[in-house]
């Protein structure tokens, strides 16, 4: 029995909760039991639990309807230990890539003698290439496979690199951002929907993105340290070319074999209501979950990339610190989005996505106005550390979020919509918080800031419950325990 799936019915669901102990819940045709574990339960609309399925079932919202199917693990099949070694290899070379471009800022301003607006294009430019590939990512798949679309994404950022070392003319430069752009949008949806699809995927994503946050802590103390020795600041990209040619050789050697063939027997197209075969864009874009995740990163990367690329540029004239030692600051500030991804990530799986997001965003909010109003350097320092610590989970969670909601055949097409999408904002408003402290000063990051998480607050908000386990389904036991008491009581 304890093996056994739940059903979906009028008739009482039964629910396991702690070996041979069963309890009785009333569900609606409209609502999943599925049996985790022999000791997990869980009824919820569309959700997807099981330690060996994937049960996603239309609701007629835009839910799932994929079947049962056996999940992945880390190691299993082998060749998995190598990919997702690979994958955090390169969120760390992505953490490095978004970190840089705020920590040379000065610099970069410097060298060309050029305005905050005008230098701010390179915080723009990449969003050109994370909107192109929004759109490219399913195509890319279906033509060229898992392999192909990863490698050709590495050796776009490579191939930037490659320009941005030599300190090119300034439109060059921009040009070249807006390749690095392309890359990272076609990364993040081909590592992100891998991942995805992987049991234990709170902790999965948390080190991923933890990674990620590792990269991003070194890059300001390595580049800064160099341009301050007198060294020009371009010279930090030799550093990020040679890494990305290793990336790009351990991701070819453990993604061979995901070629387009085996992508389209994965992942077949859906089906309109005549039977007809629909395109997968289509389809993720009519999806309303897609649309509102997509949302929510657009603003979440916003508020992470711009908080992180101006913490210098604040702290030097808000605060005015040492420039040389300020790099410290933004490195604080992720080295706790690392921590925080890799730590509470073990958490936010455990007490429930939906509600530990919320209160992920709103200490966010406490923390960034600590940031914002502290005036010794010293506490905007820890203020801005702690943003990092408690801001950091809720990428993954959305992600998670997408992959729970969305049928399988639409991983790849809507979390890299929604990725790419959302790293269109960790360009625009970068770009934004320039021209405006152009023109009122570096202290306009923080109330902006603050707007973008208090619009991701709304949004959640709409998101319906998706967790597999945690909070709700203690409570739900604890109350159909009690019930079955009181009903022996009576009987």
């Amino acid at each position: 029995m304890a093996n056994q799936q739940g059903v979906i019915a009028n008739d009482p669901i039964m629910l396991y909760e702690g070996g041979s102990d069963t309890e009785e819940v009333d569900a609606d045709m409209t609502e999943l039991a599925s049996v985790k574990s022999p000791a997990v339960i869980d009824v919820l609309p569309g959700t997807v639990t099981g330690p060996l399925s994937v049960v996603d079932t239309e609701f007629g919202d835009g839910r799932a309807d994929d079947g049962v199917e056996h999940v992945q693990t880390w190691n299993n099949p082998p060749a998995n230990k190598w990919r997702v070694l690979a994958i955090l290899f390169g969120f760390i070379l992505m953490g490095m890539n978004d970190a840089t471009p705020g920590a040379l800022l000065l610099y970069i301003e410097s060298y060309y003698q050029q305005s905050y607006t005008v230098v701010s294009l390179c915080f723009l430019a990449p969003a050109a290439g994370y909107m192109i590939s929004a759109f490219l990512n399913s195509n890319m798949h279906v033509m060229f496979g898992r392999w192909g679309t990863i490698v050709g994404g590495l050796l776009l950022m490579c191939v930037a690199y490659s320009f941005i070392c030599w300190a090119p003319p300034l439109p060059l430069l921009v040009f070249s951002y807006g390749l690095v752009g392309l890359g990272i949008g076609t990364l993040d949806a081909a590592w992100n929907a891998f991942a995805a699809d992987l049991q234990n995927v709170n902790e999965i994503m948390g080190l991923m993105h933890g990674l990620y946050g590792v990269g991003a802590t070194i890059s300001p103390l390595i580049s800064t340290a160099m341009a301050s020795s007198g060294l020009r600041w371009s010279y930090y990209y030799f550093i990020m070319f040679g890494a990305g040619i290793s990336i790009v050789c351990l991701n070819a050697y453990a993604f061979w074999g995901e070629t387009a063939a085996k992508y389209l027997k994965d992942h077949p197209p859906g089906v309109n209501e005549d039977g007809e075969s629909q395109g997968r864009l289509s389809e993720a874009l009519k999806n309303r979950y897609t649309i509102l995740l997509a949302l929510f990163l657009f603003f979440y990367m916003g508020a992470e990339v711009a908080l992180g690329s101006w913490i210098v540029t604040f702290m030097v004239t808000e605060r005015h610190g040492e420039p040389a030692n300020m790099g410290a600051v933004a490195s604080g500030y992720w080295a706790g989005l690392t921590v925080g991804r890799m730590v509470l990530g073990f958490v936010t799986g455990r007490i429930g996505e939906n509600t530990m997001a919320t209160v992920y965003l709103i200490l966010s909010i406490a923390f960034e106005f600590v940031f914002w109003l502290a005036p010794s350097i010293v506490a905007s320092a820890v203020g801005v550390s702690l943003v990092g610590v408690f801001f950091g989970p809720v990428f993954p969670t959305a992600m998670i979020a997408l992959t729970r909601l969305l049928p399988k055949r639409l991983h790849v097409t809507g979390i890299g919509f929604a990725a790419s999408f959302g790293g269109g904002g960790s360009a625009i408003f970068p770009f934004i918080t320039g021209a405006m402290a152009q023109a009122k000063g570096a202290w306009v990051l923080q109330p902006l800031v603050v707007t973008l998480i208090g619009a991701m607050v709304v949004i959640w908000m709409t998101i319906p419950t998706f967790e597999e386990t945690g909070l709700r389904d203690r409570i739900l036991g604890a109350f159909t325990r009690r019930k079955r008491s009181l009903s022996e009581s009576d009987s």
